[in-house]
């Protein structure tokens, strides 16, 4: 199978690609994409025993040899990415230290040599074409609820960059910093050494939507959102301010569209669907689940930012798969099902 409106893909299909934090919810989700679309694909991974049955899981989906670990311990060290770059010709860089220090001076470097060093090795091999560099919508703007303004392709978090310079930045804001800060050194380095390959960003927003593997990846960030509401557990998510949301399936080929798309060069993509907070969840689970009890959530508060360049993204889907960005229904859904199956009796019912 290829991307149906692609037909011409500056990445030819069959060829090897690198996906790093391919365990990961996104990671997983491009590396499935990636398969899907015909690329063969090379996972990096902190640890390639804790990431090997992910891997079983693809080459039995796939077939032998789609996919190939390689272990890249430590991300920061000169060098990290050489030997997973060798032969391929795209690199896409999804990970992330999500385990990193809320100081400032700590996480934002270590950030910017994540993305660096993944340039440098990309750099190397000369038939690489593309280099993907998973961003953030934090590195756009932090959720602001109840407060209308617009977002733009040139809009860049420096309210964050500027809170980090003061005492106790929160790690949300440390996160959104270190992204801008990873954004602005991949430009920097673009200028200054000018690669031979096109470099394509992505600033996603909270990703819902069904797992991989939910057994073996549990459900990290936003996707233990409806898990969190499944199983009543309404406190964990207090400090989740309304945002806007992407279905992990569009993300995740998005980042396939970046890689592929010919025209597609040195783009900011803001992978970003719609608005949601807890209580538009719920009312779908009420839908989904009716004979289930459902409490509100206690704050309704609503993401009212209007993200003018989500309309290219989806632009981008359309063209490349047919149809737009992924309802949150569907999406709700799809996180819903594996759970409705750890839920339901063997009569099938509530």
């Amino acid at each position: 199978m290829v991307i149906p409106g692609i037909s011409n893909p500056a990445v030819p299909y069959g060829s090897t690609i690198v996906v790093t934090g391919a365990s990961g919810f996104i990671g997983s989700h491009v590396v499935d994409q990636a398969l899907a679309e015909g690329y063969k694909v090379r996972a990096t991974s902190r640890n390639v025993s804790s990431s090997s049955c992910l891997c079983e899981h693809f080459n039995k989906k796939y077939g032998p040899g789609s996919v190939d670990l390689v272990e890249v311990a430590d991300m920061e060290v000169d060098g990290a990415f050489d030997a997973a770059v060798r032969g391929t010709a795209g690199f896409v860089h999804v990970a992330h230290d999500m385990t990193g220090s809320r100081d400032p001076d700590v996480h934002i470097p270590r950030t910017v040599s994540s993305a660096i060093n993944a340039l440098k090795a990309a750099a190397t091999e000369p038939g690489l074409r593309r280099f993907v560099y998973t961003s953030s919508s934090f590195a756009v703007t932090q959720p602001k609820p109840n407060k209308q303004f617009t977002v733009t392709t040139d809009t860049f978090n420096q309210e964050a960059v500027d809170r980090c310079k003061q005492p106790n930045p929160s790690g949300e804001t440390v996160y959104s910093a270190s992204k801008v800060a990873a954004e602005r050194a991949i430009a920097q380095w673009v200028q200054d050494h000018k690669p031979s390959f096109v470099v394509n960003t992505l600033q996603p927003n909270a990703n819902i939507g069904p797992l991989i593997d939910s057994e073996k990846q549990g459900y990290p960030t936003s996707a233990r959102w409806v898990y969190a509401l499944w199983n009543n557990d309404y406190d964990s998510l207090a400090n989740d301010k309304p945002q806007h949301f992407i279905n992990v399936q569009d993300d995740a080929r998005l980042h396939v569209i970046a890689l592929a798309h010919p025209y597609l060069q040195h783009e900011r993509i803001f992978a970003i669907a719609a608005p949601v907070n807890m209580q538009d969840i719920i009312v779908i689970l009420r839908k989904l689940h009716p004979t289930r009890h459902w409490e509100d959530f206690p704050n309704n508060d609503k993401d009212l930012s209007i993200v003018e360049p989500s309309k290219r993204a989806e632009a981008l889907l359309r063209e490349a798969y047919g149809s737009g960005f992924i309802g949150l229904e569907d999406t709700v859904r799809g996180n819903a099902q594996d759970l409705a199956r750890g839920y339901l009796g063997k009569d099938g019912r509530d």
